[in-house]
């Protein structure tokens, strides 16, 4: 083969591989970035339709309010008149504020006075099946009533302004308590106030965005869907993902639910990519001028180089490429007197220290006790010693080319990105500790300490980290957290635990109920058999009360002969039925080293929340008194609280 064809075969890769390149990277970063501009561009203008409605509820929301907190309108409640309806229910006056129906409806769901304007519903629905006006009118009474538009009772700030669909005629849905014009009488019933989401309605809101909106009446929630706003009691808003219609055109979509979580009315926004459109023109226009460059540069290079340099360059390319792919030591072949010669003799030299360090720096990694791990950008595992795949459970090659979300449970896998983000931001070293998990599926508590690693021009290449066992520790710290909260003496919960544990169990159920336990003549025993004697009896007495008690209830010694047992959600007839099993249990003789003590007995008060009591100071003064009244009647047995 001769010289200029050497040439060819030489320039021709180079060439295509970089036309390939330069059209990769055109494709996945510059595109990306346009289409980045055109996603955010449709998220502004779905922000825009949001805040657009929200506002429209809200103004809406402070015309029924203004009409509901009026001294006329309570009057009028109390004592209804003709006159007031002609006088502020009539059908201009209904044009002007934009409703479509206006009803005073009183506390017992019954209409006062209406005033509806439903005419013509098939013109103002085109192509849309639309109920009678009858039907819808019973529809939009009962909607409101089944959504607490009625629930006033003692707060005239109880409103609604939900966009619903009934009777298949998507509308807005305003509700506000009558009172008087300070708003604090008590309501005397509601306005009801609705506009209908007709054509001519929706078509203007699209002018006004300059955008294509689509109202969709059978919406269909998917788990992609993401919370736009906190939900409340009024409703709430969920937005799509962006989708791709084509290469031109992408939408989004607002799903609105009623105050019950049921999807309502969906607004599709559908926009085009002129960003995207612009950049396909950008990136074809750069890759001919790239083309250009290229083929005339790569044309110098064919007639500028000479056979000999050519292929000496080709030879050292091919002996460097090879170089650390197999454990077979490789070097550089090339000698010569110029400065190829002196280039290849001092990559050799640079080779056999790289080798020594190299060795060097595996054989510490290698005797280290702790784990050594070693990740891509990504969180691909690249490299770990064999301290961390003995930590594990796995070897080298197993963990290698793996995501690091394989170690860790899903409660902890947004946490550990969080935290690498920052080392790759911030720079800075970080530590993690969490229940690593083993290729048995055992959890072993690691702490790692992750930092970044950095090529030679600081550009970032991934992370290293060094994973330590701590499970010693974990223990440890939990058996301290469990001394805190348990009685050395009967292994109970401790008052500590008792004074914790009864306000969250008051916050996160419907009903507790608090058993307040006193042994009778228990002074008796320590008098006559001593305190090493009193103290077995309460061993005793915590024995049987754990084995009384269902897996949800706990029991705790509050000092002395003082118990308590909490019972989570429990009815009365449970709290009973408990109650006769402890006088029972705790009652019967105590045989305690070679002794039989028969007079210690129970007195259990029984008190409810939130019957007896409405937070916990309170419910444990009523079990105290319950159990003071049982104790009184010295006759081994339980009293509910009379307070």
């Amino acid at each position: 083969m001769n010289l200029r064809a050497r040439l060819l075969w030489l320039c021709l890769p180079l060439f295509v591989a970089s036309l390939a390149g330069v059209w990769l990277l055109s494709d996945l970063i510059l595109l990306d970035r346009f289409d980045r501009g055109d996603r955010q561009r449709l998220a502004d203008e779905v922000r825009i339709v949001h805040n657009r409605v929200a506002y429209e509820k809200q103004r809406n929301l402070d015309i029924v309010h203004s009409y509901a907190w009026w001294d006329a309108s309570y009057q009028f409640m109390r004592l209804p008149q003709a006159r007031f309806v002609e006088d502020n229910l009539d059908q201009d006056l209904l044009g002007i504020l934009g409703f479509d129906y206006v009803l005073y409806v009183d506390r017992s769901g019954h209409i006062v006075a209406q005033q509806w304007k439903l005419d013509e519903l098939s013109q103002r629905f085109p192509g849309q099946q639309v109920p009678d006006a009858d039907q819808l009118r019973q529809g939009i009474l009962r909607t409101a009533i089944e959504l607490g538009a009625l629930k006033v009772d003692g707060d005239p700030r109880h409103s609604l302004d939900q966009l619903l669909q009934i009777e298949g005629v998507p509308q807005l849905l305003l509700s506000y308590p009558i009172s008087n014009t300070s708003g604090t009488a008590e309501p005397a019933g509601v306005v009801l106030a609705g506009v209908l989401l007709d054509s001519a309605r929706m078509s203007n809101l699209q002018t006004q965005m300059g955008a294509s909106l689509r109202l969709v009446q059978d919406p269909v929630l998917d788990k992609d869907w993401r919370t736009l706003n906190i939900p409340t009691g009024r409703g709430a808003t969920l937005l799509s993902p962006r989708r791709l219609l084509d290469e031109n055109s992408q939408q989004m979509s607002l799903l609105y639910l009623d105050s019950r979580g049921k999807p309502q009315l969906r607004l599709e926004l559908t926009s085009p990519r002129p960003l995207y459109q612009q950049g396909q023109q950008s990136v074809r226009l750069f890759l001919y001028l790239t083309l250009a460059l290229l083929g005339g540069a790569t044309l110098l290079a064919y007639v500028a180089l000479e056979f000999r340099i050519i292929r000496r360059v080709t030879t050292m390319n091919r002996e460097v490429a090879v170089i650390g792919q197999d454990d077979t030591p490789s070097r550089l072949s090339q000698q010569g007197a110029d400065e190829l010669g002196q280039l290849a003799s001092e990559m050799n030299s640079m080779l056999d220290r790289l080798e020594q360090s190299e060795a060097r720096d595996q054989a510490i990694l290698d005797a280290i006790r702790d784990g050594y791990f070693e990740m891509d950008p990504n969180g691909i595992i690249r490299t770990v010693n064999p301290a961390l795949c003995r930590m594990l459970g796995y070897s080298a090659e197993q963990l290698s080319g793996q995501h690091f979300s394989l170690l860790l449970q899903d409660e902890d896998l947004l946490r550990a990105r969080g935290l690498s983000q920052q080392v790759r931001d911030d720079e800075q070293e970080t530590t993690f500790s969490a229940p690593f998990k083993r290729r048995d599926g055992r959890l072993v508590s690691c702490e790692t300490r992750l930092s970044a690693i950095h090529d030679t021009q600081g550009e970032f290449q991934g992370f290293r980290g060094i994973l330590r066992d701590i499970s010693d520790q974990v223990a440890y710290q939990k058996q301290l957290i469990d001394l805190a909260y348990r009685d050395t003496l009967t292994g109970l919960g401790n008052r500590k635990a008792f004074n914790e544990q009864l306000p969250r169990a008051i916050a996160h159920c419907n009903r507790v109920a608090l058993l307040y336990i006193d042994l009778d003549r228990f002074k008796q025993v320590n008098d006559h058999f001593g305190h090493a004697t009193g103290d077995a009896l309460l061993r005793t007495v915590g024995e049987r009360m754990r084995g009384s008690l269902r897996q949800p209830d706990q029991a705790f010694r509050l000092g002395g002969d003082e118990f308590a047992v909490l019972l989570e959600n429990a009815e009365p007839e449970q709290a009973e039925a408990l109650g006769t099993r402890l006088l029972a249990v705790l009652g019967a003789d105590y045989h305690l080293g070679g002794q039989v003590i028969d007079f210690v007995t129970p007195s259990i008060g029984i008190a409810f929340y939130p019957q007896d009591a409405g937070d916990a100071d309170a419910l444990t003064r009523a079990a105290d008194i319950a159990m003071y009244q049982a104790k009184q009647e010295r006759n081994r047995c339980y009293r509910f609280t009379t307070v």
